[in-house]
């Protein structure tokens, strides 16, 4: 009984989180994680390592279920000396692949005379085989 109690609590642990990977390889925005109900946080390339760049203590919140997809949305923001730093996000999962795919539009306004900086992001799940 308690191995059962203990695999059923690693695999509650192990589906808690979702981990999004860039469709494109050569984004200097190579990933991000949710955490169920608790953080989102994004990665970035710094040289040739990856990083976690921001972390927001909250995901995001359903915002449609039909047609075999549920999706969800979130707007946060960051702000610095440099910038202030939205990023729209999304992800769907699509129940009958169960497969999720996601998205980041990312709004970079800058406080000196750079223009804004707006980037698009796609990407998905890695299935476990």
């Amino acid at each position: 009984m308690k191995h059962l109690v203990f695999i059923l609590l690693m695999s509650y642990t192990t589906q808690a989180q979702l981990k999004f990977w860039n469709t494109n390889p050569t984004s200097n925005m190579p990933k991000f994680e949710v955490l169920w109900g608790e953080k989102t946080t994004i990665f970035s390339k710094v040289g040739s390592d990856v990083k976690p760049l921001y972390a927001f203590n909250k995901t995001a919140q359903q915002t449609f279920n039909g047609d075999g997809r549920t999706k969800y949305q979130m707007t946060v923001s960051s702000t610095d000396n440099v910038a202030k730093r939205t990023f729209e996000i999304s992800y769907t999962h699509h129940r009958q692949t169960n497969n999720y795919v996601g998205y980041i539009k990312a709004t970079y306004v800058y406080h000196d005379k750079r223009p804004t900086k707006i980037l698009e992001e796609y990407f998905e799940t890695v299935k476990n085989p």
